[in-house]
């Protein structure tokens, strides 16, 4: 299978990762336990994470922060809308994941957008599961374009996780939430703490 190079950067080019590849910021909090799946946090760039595969949804090619090199669109996911089903890629030597799920943009407004999510991410999951991946990195989808609360967008994440992971056949051991900045990190910290207490996911 041909290789295609994605790219998580919604945001803007003021995006606080790490300029060395090498040099990560991993999260202070414990790990978390979601049904028998481990949930980290992490702040950096999504392609230094050694995983099944990362998630992408930026519809542009994935290229390490370090790289000087311009993203391109990815012509095949042009006229996808969130849930149907991602694309899968085999990974290359830029990456650590062995592949890459890429969905199409999750377009949010700052008060809309919740099904959109919970689609993208129900539909990224049934295929990880499909394929039998034990571990993934994804964004906090849908929180970047337009800013949609990020705060709303984790519960939404961490539910559809949750009901994934608890099915008798799950595959999934391992997801790393690859957040953009400190105060993201924070927020997100806080939900899955929120979460962890009235869920009792233990």
């Amino acid at each position: 299978m041909q290789y295609v190079k994605l790219l998580y950067n919604p945001i803007s080019p003021k995006m606080e990762y790490p300029r060395d590849r090498n040099e990560r910021i991993i999260s202070a909090v414990k790990e978390k336990k979601i049904a028998q799946t481990s949930v980290r946090l992490m702040q950096g760039d999504i392609t230094t994470c050694s995983v099944d595969a990362v998630i992408n949804v930026s519809g542009k090619t994935l290229i390490p922060f370090d790289l000087d090199e311009e993203p391109e669109a990815i012509p095949a996911l042009a006229d996808r809308q969130p849930g149907e089903a991602p694309l899968i890629e085999s990974g290359s030597e830029v990456l650590k994941a062995e592949q890459v799920i890429h969905a199409p943009t999750v377009d949010t407004t700052a008060t809309a957008g919740a099904l959109k999510i919970r689609k993208s991410i129900r539909a990224i999951l049934e295929q990880a599961q499909h394929e039998k991946l034990t571990s993934l990195a994804l964004p906090p989808i849908g929180s970047g374009i337009n800013r949609y609360p990020l705060e709303r967008c984790a519960e939404i994440l961490l539910e559809e996780l949750y009901k994934s992971v608890s099915q008798p056949e799950n595959s999934i051991e391992k997801v790393i939430f690859v957040l953009k900045n400190q105060k993201s990190y924070r927020i997100f910290e806080q939900v899955l703490e929120q979460f962890e207490e009235e869920n009792d996911v233990d």
